[in-house]
């Protein structure tokens, strides 16, 4: 293990690099989807970037979860950002709600999305989350449910995603998983396999308040990263942010409930792990099993010695 450790920090050391900003805006819950509050959020997060690409010049702005708390690709808002990315020739990823015309054209699908506004001025890609939040963002079983529908009026009720694809951005590709996708192995070792170069968490964890749920949220990423072998960039609205390397070792946390915008150079690894590209996720329900195999053999042994002769 320490000269497994040893080679792939030569590989971090000599891999090519992408430089990522996290901006971490501590906009407050209860006044996150006020119509009123739009406009100063929008400012915000502009002042942080503006900041950090003065001062570090990264490649790849990262914002959080639904850090636009509006339509963006229908809001004015958007020449903003495009006029930004396409003046500093950053690429700017950040989160916010989609809606589209269902098939009928008569009612909405909404969406929970990233998306990338590339150095050219255009959005380039989105990511529509696929691990929907039960209860929180969708109604499981709503025929049965339906009753339960009042649950996600206030934030709508989203439709999951369907394309897991990587997002090209300047040298590499972007594997999103927003919020708690974090926590699905599956998904970030799809999107992995798929050609992505660096994994981004975008989240939103002011739910959480000041327990101890940030941190264990942040160390599902840790996971993410290290079976994959992938840097992850995080960006959370209030906390907590930062860097995870190929190695699980995490670089320049952010405070929670506190501005916050951070640069550092990420390493792009580009070989596939046996859990990636193998079949080395079958590790663990192969065990599971094996497990159930040995409980149900001592079961009937340990019966088979109790019955009288």
């Amino acid at each position: 293990n320490l000269l497994r450790f040893s080679r792939i920090a030569v590989e971090i050391g000599q891999a090519e690099k992408l430089k990522v900003a996290v901006v971490q805006g501590n906009i407050d819950q209860g006044e996150k989807w006020l119509s009123t509050s739009q406009t100063t959020t929008m400012d915000k997060y502009l002042r942080l970037t503006l900041q950090e690409l003065a001062k570090n010049s990264p490649d790849l702005v990262v914002w959080p979860e639904t850090a636009m708390p509006f339509y963006l690709r229908e809001s004015k808002e958007l020449i903003r950002l495009e006029t930004i990315a396409a003046t500093t020739g950053a690429d700017i990823l950040t989160g916010a709600p989609y809606r589209q015309l269902s098939s009928s054209g008569k009612a909405y699908r909404y969406y929970n999305s990233a998306f990338l506004i590339d150095h050219r001025g255009v959005v380039a890609g989105r990511y529509d989350k696929e691990h929907l939040v039960p209860f929180g963002e969708y109604v499981p079983l709503k025929k049965l449910l339906f009753f339960l529908g009042p649950l996600v009026e206030a934030t709508a009720d989203f439709s999951p995603g369907t394309d897991l694809r990587p997002i090209p951005c300047q040298n590499t590709r972007l594997g999103v998983l927003i919020c708690f996708e974090s926590i699905f192995p599956d998904l970030a070792r799809r999107l992995t396999s798929a050609g992505a170069g660096l994994l981004v968490n975008l989240t939103n964890d002011a739910w959480y308040g000041r327990s101890s749920a940030p941190w264990q949220h942040l160390s599902m990423a840790v996971f993410r990263a290290v079976e994959n072998r992938r840097s992850l960039a995080r960006a959370a609205n209030t906390g907590i942010s930062g860097f995870i390397d190929p190695l699980g070792r995490m670089h320049r946390l952010s405070p929670l409930f506190e501005e916050y915008s951070d640069c550092l150079p990420l390493p792009l690894l580009r070989t596939k792990t046996v859990y990636t590209a193998g079949r080395g996720y079958l590790a663990g329900p192969a065990c599971l099993a094996l497990a159930l195999l040995l409980a149900l053999a001592l079961a009937l042994k340990f019966r088979k010695s109790s019955i009288p002769c």
